[in-house]
């Protein structure tokens, strides 16, 4: 399991490098989307031009997101970058309708861990606050009682929006846009089954250290130094180095992602005509 794991990311990882017209292409989506966001952030709704631009960006990054991902899902398949952007531009609604369930069910555990949070007495801190707590409290006067509910509800809410529903939102995009919408609605009992398998969680794991890790730790974790411009400097290079992982790193999952499902189909037809 672990070596096949391991084959399907160096594939996809083997088949991006060789596509870098598609590369670019998905560079220059997932620039406009981190644009629009910036700019949803921080205009200022002061005048009736602003209101309208907001409402835009609104709209903008959304389409841009599910555009993203309908493309990243796609380029298994699809391997120059003109009728890939065009086939994303044309099946990203169906990404859209498989991804509102899994919308709304984030929004809804959400709410509820909120909802329990309140009632439990928690302050809502996040994990490495309360370790960081307990470690200093540890030093200082002994052993003291750790928040078990605290510290259970922030690993459902890590879970649950980190992992759970990403991978299942993965195998329902990866789907979508290699077949039509009601097979593949049809079909979610045994996306979700499949999402969980050990091989695609390993893959997803090892993704996220790439895309999530690396990234959160080189935007968070400062470089002391004595000079402006060598910290600007390394403030580029670590926000171009971040651009670089995010995006390589959660293209090649969904692409290891879709070929390890690819490979599992096959291996149970060629199961069940044996049989």
């Amino acid at each position: 399991m672990l070596t096949e794991s391991f084959q399907s990311i160096g594939t996809a990882t083997r088949q991006l490098m060789r596509n870098w017209s598609v590369m670019i292409v998905l560079a220059g989506l997932y620039a406009s989307l981190i644009g629009a966001l910036y700019l949803f952030v921080t205009i200022r709704e002061a005048s009736t031009g602003q209101v309208v631009l907001s409402l835009v960006l609104a709209i903008t990054a959304p389409f841009l997101f599910f555009v993203l991902q309908t493309a990243g899902a796609s380029q298994t398949h699809i391997l120059r970058a003109g009728p890939l952007l065009r086939a994303a531009l044309r099946s990203s609604w169906k990404v859209v309708v498989v991804s509102v369930p899994l919308i709304a069910l984030a929004v809804l555990l959400t709410y509820l861990l909120g909802k329990a949070q309140s009632y439990m007495g928690t302050d809502g801190r996040e994990l490495s606050d309360v370790a960081a707590q307990y470690q200093l409290s540890a030093n200082n006067v002994g052993r003291p009682p750790l928040g078990w509910s605290q510290l259970i509800l922030n690993a459902i809410r890590y879970l649950s929006l980190g992992v759970v529903l990403p991978l299942i939102a993965i195998h329902l995009w990866i789907a979508s846009v290699g077949s039509e919408l009601l097979a593949t609605i049809r079909a979610t009992k045994k996306l979700v089954v499949g999402a969980f398998a050990p091989r695609s969680v390993l893959i997803y794991t090892a993704g996220f250290v790439v895309f999530g890790v690396i990234p959160y730790l080189l935007l968070f974790k400062p470089t002391p130094v004595s000079r402006a411009w060598l910290e600007i400097t390394f403030l580029v290079a670590r926000l171009l180095l971040v651009f670089v992982l995010t995006l390589f790193g959660w293209v090649v999952t969904m692409s290891a992602l879709a070929i390890s499902a690819s490979e599992r189909r096959s291996d149970l037809a060629e199961s069940n005509n044996a049989g």
